[in-house]
Formats: structure tokens, C-alpha cells, sequence
């Protein structure tokens, strides 16, 4: 009793963090566990039979913040919703299945992923002041391009700040039932073995002497074997999240993932727009006061 009646003070009176802190310290990046909890990226089917919690759109809004908070969050799960169907379409389209000495093995391919030949960390920057998550991680991804050279022209031009994702699949030892395209997405990661899902953003195309490719070189180096790394930028914030629960026992995330996917450009800029309203949010001054009733609805 005496414990439940300090704990019951502490969690009264201790401080909480603003929402604008919580913000900055959310990955932009959905993970497996928020792409598929139906409770807040509903499903195709979705009838109506449940109200949803999602913030609404009103034609008046109280502050600014408060306008810009409910843009992120519903920007956020719209996209979320983009990726999953993307993902899904990926993993039926490659069909994994596990060998009996525990790897991996794809029987179908798909033109928007390729399997993983190796994943390293390169760079992990110190955190800057006040701040818990690391300033900066940098990975190199290496992937095989024995495929046709149109799709092998698209993967080669992957440009700075393009989104891709990897993923870490450990099916059944059966191998997915591709017929089972339905799943509920309670069940969908348990059924197909979709571990992990973690968002990153190309920074460049690497040489063979290990250099990043300038975007705009006249002489583009040659290649003289099928394989190509990329240089990529983690989210800082979902990088130490994982790294805290590695050091808790966790499994290390970042030594498992084998599938590494793309998608198309025009449909993928949300982690852009979601920074963007993010910095907004953190910037004093966004909007004039002439113009500032206006655009809450005054």
C-alpha cells in the first residue's frame, strides 16, 4: 500500500513532457507495430461500426499548433496506410520461406525490393546538447542487381533524400500461404514473419572505392560487378529507441534486416512533408498576424 500510495503522488505531481517534446523525439518512420495496429491505421474494409480516434478537421481551430498537430497526425497515418499496402504487396510478391538451416530464401522477386547481401553501421555522431538520441546514423546497404536493366536503371538512380525501408522476414518454416492475401493485420506479421520494418534515406550511391557518386557528375564510374551499396541516413530517435532495448535484453534490430525496398518517388515524399510541419511547429513565428485569424477560421 505504501508503495502504490508513492507511486500514486510521484505520477501526480511529476513533470510532463509538452507535446512539442514528445514530438521531436517521435521517429518520422512507421515500425511494423504502428503500420499494422488497426486501432490506428484502420483496414481497407473499414465499415463505419466503430468510431476511429482520429483528430478531425475543423473549420475553426484554437491555436496554430493545434492546426498543424492535427495535419501531422492525419498526414502520418495516410501514409502509414501507403506503406502497408506497399509492404504487403512486397512480401507476397518475393515469397520467402526458411530453409531448414534457418535462412532465408526467396522464391518470387519483386521489382520494388531486393534482398539485402549486407548491412553495416557506419557512423554514430554524438548527441547534441540536451538531447538523448544520437545527431546523426549512417549505414551502407549492399544489394545484388542481377535483374533487367530498366529496373537495374531505376535502382541506380536513387536519389539523395529518397525514403526506402528494410525489413527483417523470418516466415514459417512452410513458407507463407500466398493465398491468405486477407490477413487481418493482427495476425498479418505473426502469419508472414515480418519482424521489423524501419524507415531510411539515401544519401548517395557509393563507388567502388567506397565514396559517395555526386548526383550531377558528368562521368558516372563503372561497375565491374553486379553489386551496389548505398549510403543511408537512420532516424536518429528510433535508432536509440532500439539500441535501448537491445541493451534491456532486445534482439539488436540493425543485424537482421534482408530485404531492402523502394518506393515510387512521386508517392513517397511523406517523410519530407511530416519534417517539414514538424519544424513548424518548432519555429515561432510561422504565419503574419494579419493572415493568422484566417487561417484558423476567426
Amino acid at each position: 500500500t505504501h508503495e502504490f500510495l508513492s507511486e500514486l503522488i510521484v505520477s501526480r505531481h511529476e513533470k510532463r513532457d509538452s507535446q512539442l517534446v514528445e514530438l521531436n523525439s517521435m521517429p518520422l518512420y512507421p515500425t511494423e507495430e504502428f503500420i499494422w495496429d488497426e486501432g490506428l491505421v484502420p483496414g481497407e474494409y473499414y465499415q463505419g461500426e466503430n468510431p476511429l480516434a482520429l483528430p478531425k478537421l475543423n473549420l475553426q481551430f484554437l491555436t496554430l499548433h493545434d492546426y498543424l498537430l492535427r495535419n501531422f497526425k492525419l498526414f502520418q497515418l495516410e501514409s502509414t496506410y501507403e506503406i502497408r499496402q506497399d509492404v504487403e504487396d512486397v512480401v507476397n510478391r518475393m515469397q520467402p520461406w526458411t530453409a531448414e538451416d534457418g535462412k532465408t530464401i526467396f522464391n518470387g522477386w519483386a521489382r520494388m525490393a531486393l534482398p539485402l547481401q549486407q548491412f553495416t553501421i557506419v557512423e554514430v555522431a554524438k548527441p547534441n546538447i540536451g538531447e538523448k538520441q544520437p545527431s546523426r546514423v549512417r549505414a551502407d546497404v549492399q544489394v545484388f542487381l542481377g535483374v533487367r536493366d530498366t529496373i537495374k536503371h531505376e535502382w541506380e538512380n536513387l536519389r539523395r533524400h529518397d525514403v526506402c525501408f528494410l525489413l527483417t522476414l523470418r516466415p514459417p518454416s512452410r513458407g507463407v500461404d500466398h493465398s491468405m492475401v486477407d490477413l487481418p493485420a493482427s495476425e498479418y506479421c505473426r502469419m508472414t514473419g515480418l519482424m521489423y520494418v524501419r524507415g531510411c534515406e539515401v544519401e548517395g550511391m557509393l563507388d567502388e572505392n567506397g565514396r559517395v557518386i555526386e548526383e550531377f557528375a558528368v562521368e558516372k564510374p563503372k561497375f565491374t560487378s553486379g553489386n551496389r551499396t548505398f549510403r543511408v541516413l537512420l532516424d536518429c530517435n528510433q535508432y536509440y529507441a532500439d539500441m535501448e532495448q537491445t541493451t534491456n535484453g532486445g534482439e539488436d534490430v540493425y543485424s537482421s534486416f534482408n530485404v531492402l525496398m523502394r518506393r515510387k518517388p512521386k508517392e513517397n515524399n511523406f517523410k519530407a512533408v511530416l519534417e517539414t510541419i514538424r519544424d513548424l511547429m518548432n519555429t515561432s513565428c510561422v504565419v503574419p498576424d494579419w493572415l493568422h485569424d484566417i487561417v484558423l477560421g476567426y
